[in-house]
């Protein structure tokens, strides 16, 4: 394929600029986006859109999905933001002992290879932010406490299927 002049390319997005201190650490290491995760940003980042993104290996995909975890994890009030003067009043009113749903990401992962590439790095990114990450796959299995404390699980399809469709041994 031809390689795209430069200058047709979406200005790199700085994170500092755009994200809170807090919100960088899922970054660490990177200070801007490239042209393709800074393509998508806006959608990313500030709509619960669905994304297709289609990119060879090595093109920042997973950064991309980083984005649109950091993003839910900071509309579920997860991730203060302190940029918003009024985040910290967001719960006043509600009742959060009927329902704490819609907090945990499910990532699936299309081989056990990758769920378990995703899991090492995330866990080592959102550490520092004291979100959990766990592996559900045929080699690593949860017990109902385990999901229920992770804040992200990351599966194959096979073994979502067998633990929500099925139910019975498998199912949590």
């Amino acid at each position: 394929a031809a390689v795209k002049d430069p200058s047709e390319l979406c200005p790199r997005i700085k994170l500092a600029e755009v994200m809170t201190p807090d919100m960088c650490k899922a970054f660490a290491g990177t200070n801007s986006l490239n042209p393709m995760q800074s393509e998508v940003f806006d959608a990313a980042f500030h709509t619960q859109e669905n994304l297709l993104i289609c990119a060879p290996t090595g093109a920042g995909k997973t950064n991309v999905a980083m984005l649109t975890v950091v993003a839910h994890f900071r509309e579920k009030g997860i991730l203060r933001n302190q940029n918003d003067p009024y985040a910290s009043y967001q719960s006043i009113g509600v009742d959060t002992s009927q329902f704490d749903g819609g907090k945990k990401v499910i990532y699936i992962a299309p081989m056990k290879a990758l769920a378990q590439e995703v899991v090492e790095k995330f866990s080592s990114k959102l550490k520092p932010l004291k979100i959990i990450v766990r592996e559900l796959t045929g080699d690593m299995q949860l017990n109902r406490a385990e999901a229920d404390a992770a804040d992200i699980i990351v599966t194959t399809p096979e073994k979502w299927d067998v633990v929500t469709r099925k139910g019975g041994d498998g199912s949590l």
